[in-house]
């Protein structure tokens, strides 16, 4: 019987090397920073170091501190990491992405007090399932880990919202809404199915047998696929832009 891996993109390994990898999900934090890029690339002036400051900030905000605070719901990833360290992970990583934003609030622009308040506190009521749960949907999802992203990385060398941004970012909403719909049924599959052989029965009476690799396949596919798309297509633009 093949025991499932808690996500496909997890790696095996008993030492705190591996557990901090999987800590990060390498491929969904990749495809965030993606968006980052993608709102630096579409501004009309892009200044390096605001740009690095904000892929550093979501990095750190989301990549590290807010998968932290989700493993310790549950402990979905089955890291070896105690819940205590996990709290001080996310909470020092959230922490030093807010004090980033904070510096540019003072230096840049005040607009982005707000985005910055909101995106901590999605954060922290997405990944603590706060309030009942109440903000823990693909809404809050997408909102939280790609309109703010992108937004974010425009608006810090734009310091305005344009039309077309606007519309790019509901754009990279639903890329978003895709991405956990796709990543919520592969993972409860995976993490909630006892047996590995399921038969789809037919109206016709016909049993359709699979193993449940075979049932989750495409949508981990699909995911893969679209987090080197998506991370494709960000290169392409800053590399349009600067060649």
């Amino acid at each position: 019987m093949t025991v499932q891996k808690p996500a496909w993109y997890t790696v095996g390994g008993h030492g705190v090397l591996s557990d901090l990898l999987n800590l990060l999900h390498p491929p969904y934090t990749l495809w965030h920073l993606s968006y980052v890029t993608i709102g630096i690339a579409l501004s009309p002036t892009i200044y390096l170091g605001r740009s690095i400051a904000v892929l550093v900030s979501f990095f750190l905000g989301l990549g590290i501190g807010a998968h932290a605070l989700d493993e310790t719901m549950g402990n979905p990833l089955k890291t070896r990491l105690s819940r205590g360290k996990l709290y001080f992970i996310g909470f020092l990583s959230l922490g030093a992405a807010a004090a980033i934003g904070g510096y540019y609030v003072l230096t840049l622009s005040f607009v982005l007090l707000p985005i910055i308040l909101v995106e901590v506190f999605l954060s922290l009521v997405y990944n603590l399932e706060a309030f009942d749960k109440k903000f823990h949907n693909t809404l809050i999802f997408s909102i939280s880990w790609g309109v703010l992203p992108f937004l974010t990385g425009y608006f810090v060398n734009a310091l305005s919202l344009s039309v077309g941004a606007m519309l790019t970012a509901v754009a990279v909403g639903l890329l978003t809404y895709v991405q956990r719909t796709l990543s919520t049924q592969a993972r409860s599959v995976r993490r909630g199915v006892d047996s590995p052989i399921k038969a789809l029965k037919l109206e016709n009476g016909e049993e359709i047998r699979m193993t449940t690799g075979e049932f989750i396949a495409p949508a981990e596919k699909s995911l893969k696929v679209l987090t080197i798309t998506i991370f494709v297509f960000a290169i392409a633009l800053i590399c349009q832009r600067v060649f």
